[in-house]
């Protein structure tokens, strides 16, 4: 008896040859929508004999996934269609499941070719662990202060990062991460006539450059949006007004007036995106 299959015995031609007509015809149907998928009547007729089938050959057929393996060839090289290999394991790399959004993203976003320092004061606040920005490997830290304003010399101050986008480019929003939730955030940026990185101007906003957007960190991450999209080759991001207090406060830092807390926030990661 026959493995998989009901039914009795049939000879090698006559009802058997019609059922096996039958069940190409019916096998034709279910996969008309496969382009490249076409079913053979040899060899259904060949499977049905092996497998005797008989008065219920048609419903049987179309319930046995090893019997439409083995009648379906691949137009051009009659080959078997192989299950996908799985990804994600040792040594492999797996594949994106919207690569569309990931193409997009990497044609709309913006790639900065340089980042600095610039704080209102002596453009050191920072400055060793900036160039993580650029890459992604680390975050810019604000110095600890012992009340809730950035100073320098003892005068409140501005303080953040210029990013350089190597050229000029339209820019429609900025979305920026903190480390800590509550700070002002600003966005400037250059004019025309600015070609190189500006240099420090103590407790003023760099020289040829304009505010374009403003927000309020009410989370760790923020989206600055000029009104409209802005040309630009550097632009400004920075925290403005009172600081958060930090999560992490450094006690070895001798405050007057100490009220337990230190001051501070970071900028974890920048994304551009295009005008």
């Amino acid at each position: 008896m026959s493995e998989g299959f009901a039914g009795g015995g049939a000879g090698a031609g006559g009802d058997g040859d019609q059922d096996a007509d039958q069940l190409h015809d019916v096998m034709a149907l279910a996969t008309a929508h496969l382009g490249a998928v076409v079913v053979d009547r040899g060899r259904l007729r060949r499977a049905q004999r092996r497998h005797r089938l008989a008065e219920g050959g048609v419903a049987a057929g179309v319930l046995s996934v090893a019997l439409v393996a083995a009648t379906v060839a691949m137009q051009g090289g009659g080959g078997a269609v192989k299950a996908p290999a799985p990804v994600g394991g040792p040594g492999q790399t797996k594949v994106s499941q919207n690569p569309t959004t990931v193409a997009s993203s990497a044609v709309n976003g913006i790639t900065p070719v340089a980042v600095s320092v610039y704080d209102s004061g002596d453009g050191l606040e920072g400055s060793d662990a900036v160039k993580g920005l650029l890459n992604g490997t680390g975050a810019w830290e604000t110095y600890q202060y012992c009340q809730g304003r950035a100073t320098y010399r003892g005068v409140p101050k501005s303080t953040g990062v210029i990013f350089d986008l190597g050229a000029a480019t339209s820019i429609g929003e900025v979305t920026v991460n903190v480390g800590v939730p509550g700070a002002n955030l600003e966005m400037w940026t250059a004019d025309g006539s600015t070609t190189a990185s500006p240099g420090i101007r103590p407790h003023q906003p760099p020289a040829g450059f304009t505010k374009v957007a403003g927000a309020a960190a009410a989370g760790t991450t923020v989206v600055l949006s000029p009104a409209h999209p802005v040309t630009t080759r550097y632009v400004l991001v920075w925290f403005t007004g009172a600081l958060p207090a930090v999560p992490n406060p450094n006690a070895v830092i001798a405050c007057a007036h100490d009220d337990g807390h230190r001051y501070g926030d970071s900028i974890t990661a920048v994304r551009f995106a295009r005008g």
